[in-house]
């Protein structure tokens, strides 16, 4: 059987509608930095996206592994959807309970972590609205999780990429006209947020759903989470450390700049994420059938795929790299540096594959645990030190070589664990 030709042929078939929604939300994406970088300020930008960082990672901490876990015990236990749906309900409540602790924590403490932190009164109201929007982040987080778990990717798709930055557009916008600026920018991202959130309930809300037998434990979502908590965190981090010490190190101007650079530079990521949508839960389906083989043939396929679709895509980033960036005004353009390392970065993931979901998924998440750990503390190590010498492409370069690591180290494992490389 010729496998590659299945997954391709259904990568195709399935995915066409879904891709195109993933280039309209890339596209609208950054008309949202478009939008708040001309109408409101490179500043402010800088501030939005710092404040958006924290937030998400906060929310990261207390989701605790939970969406991915979703997608493994649904997989490997073959749960039907009210089953899923169950354990769906289960993780918000267990979340929704725990997120007391940071909102009370970054609302009470918002004029401390501006001041003494960031040394930037400005960002205190971006704070207490970031407090406000961290469990409706969390929430919406395992809600995206779960319609990828149950393989409803048009729906993750639309709350993932089509209504996000439609609702805060429109609320920018609004906020623009009647005169608004400041932290009204994140003020708009948490109205959007909460709208969002309603929606997904009122689309998952099912009635009766106490009435289905709980086949997976509490304790048993938890301990399957944590790992994933620890190393989705990390990982995270690895990407979004550099924003938050350039907050410390330089001014907002240069966050800003870094912001937007970085996010055109990772446009390759759409590729990976892509294909990552999937085939994650059927590599969770598969090695909980013990089918190693299809495994092996659906990575080695995916990876490929990746890879030959990534590079007309970084090479175009890199070579018009300033023509890009000329876009969002003239400062920008001094990040065309910044976004080439970015850009080398992501090919080298293409490269590698989906290498963390791969681990994640074949209930080597501990191993993930501990490689993002090591690569962290290098990663913080290196923006420490080359940041006060090279400013933004310090960063960038610190997030290049920890990127690097990490996916080095998560292929000796996966050879080790499951005994094939990912690319070959």
């Amino acid at each position: 059987m010729n496998i590659f030709s299945d997954n391709l042929k259904v990568l195709i078939s399935s995915s066409g509608l879904n891709f195109l929604f993933r280039i309209i939300g890339l596209g609208t994406s950054f008309l949202i930095v478009f939008i708040i970088s001309n109408l409101f300020g490179i500043e402010n930008y800088g501030n939005f996206s710092l404040i958006f960082t924290i937030t998400q990672a906060i929310a990261m901490i207390f989701a605790l592994g939970i969406p991915n876990a979703l997608i493994l015990l649904i997989g490997n236990k073959n749960l039907s959807n009210r089953e899923a749906k169950v354990l769906l309900f289960k993780g918000i409540k267990i979340t929704l309970l725990l997120s007391i602790l940071p909102i009370i924590v970054l609302f009470f403490g918002a004029e401390f972590i501006a001041t003494t932190v960031f040394n930037n009164s400005n960002l205190i109201l971006f704070l207490k609205m970031g407090a406000i929007t961290i469990p409706f982040f969390i929430i919406h987080e395992l809600f995206l999780y779960y319609f990828i778990a149950i393989k409803r990717f048009l729906t993750y798709n639309i709350f993932m990429f089509g209504l996000p930055n439609l609702l805060l557009g429109i609320f920018l916008f609004l906020f623009y006209a009647v005169g608004k600026s400041d932290f009204y920018t994140f003020l708009a991202f948490t109205i959007s947020i909460i709208l969002l959130v309603i929606t997904e309930f009122l689309v998952t809300y099912e009635a009766k759903l106490s009435n289905i037998e709980n086949t997976i434990p509490t304790k048993k979502l938890i301990k399957t989470a944590s790992p994933m908590m620890f190393s989705g965190l990390l990982l995270f981090l690895l990407n979004w450390t550099d924003v938050i010490m350039l907050g410390m190190l330089v001014d907002e101007a240069q966050v800003g700049i870094y912001n937007i650079a970085y996010k055109i530079g990772s446009v390759g990521f759409l590729v990976i994420v892509s294909v990552s949508t999937f085939i994650t839960p059927k590599m969770a389906e598969l090695y909980g059938k013990g089918a190693m083989e299809e495994l092996k043939k659906l990575i080695h396929n995916a990876t490929r795929l990746i890879l030959i679709l990534s590079i007309p895509l970084v090479s175009i980033l890199v070579i018009f790299s300033k023509f890009i960036l000329s876009f969002f005004g003239t400062l920008a353009i001094t990040g065309s540096a910044t976004l080439i390392i970015v850009a080398i970065g992501v090919l080298f993931s293409a490269i590698s594959g989906n290498v963390d979901q791969i681990l994640n998924m074949t209930n080597h998440q501990k191993i993930l645990k501990n490689i993002t750990i090591v690569c962290f503390l290098v990663n913080v190590t290196l923006n420490y030190i080359l940041i006060p010498i090279y400013g933004i492409n310090g960063a960038a370069i610190a997030s290049l070589v920890s990127n690097i690591v990490i996916n080095l180290l998560c292929i000796y494992y996966i050879k080790k664990k499951l005994g094939f490389y990912t690319l070959f």
